[in-house]
């Protein structure tokens, strides 16, 4: 059984509330403190977006189109490469297969469970 499956529209409904309170969040805080205090304003965005990135990270892996290989990146990693959704609405981020070494679209999957690591 593998442990990825491909994102179910319950998935993008939570990536989607995540992302809308993370919105929520900074525009709400931006009237408060925007002003007077940006340095905390921007602190909230900055901590945000990283537990944003922390928890995609946490939940997705990547599968190759072309040799197949199915694999988790870094948090940098996830921050840093280019993201998009596809014409059919997949998922898709711009890396480097660490099996067969192209570089192109990977295919976003979900974890279903956790991987042990000794």
């Amino acid at each position: 059984m593998s442990i990825y499956r491909k994102p179910k529209k319950s998935d993008w409904i939570k990536s989607l509330f995540f992302i809308g309170i993370y919105i929520a969040a900074i525009s709400i805080t931006a009237f408060l403190l925007l002003i007077t205090h940006w340095y905390i304003w921007l602190a909230l965005v900055a901590g945000g977006l990283f537990l944003l990135v922390l928890w995609h990270k946490k939940s997705t892996a990547y599968h190759c189109p072309i040799c197949g290989n199915e694999f988790e990146i870094s948090v940098l990693t996830d921050f840093f490469s280019p993201h998009g959704v596809a014409k059919d609405g997949d998922g898709w981020l711009y890396l480097k297969c660490p099996r067969c070494q192209s570089r192109t679209k990977m295919e976003i999957l979900v974890k279903t469970r956790k991987i042990k690591h000794n």
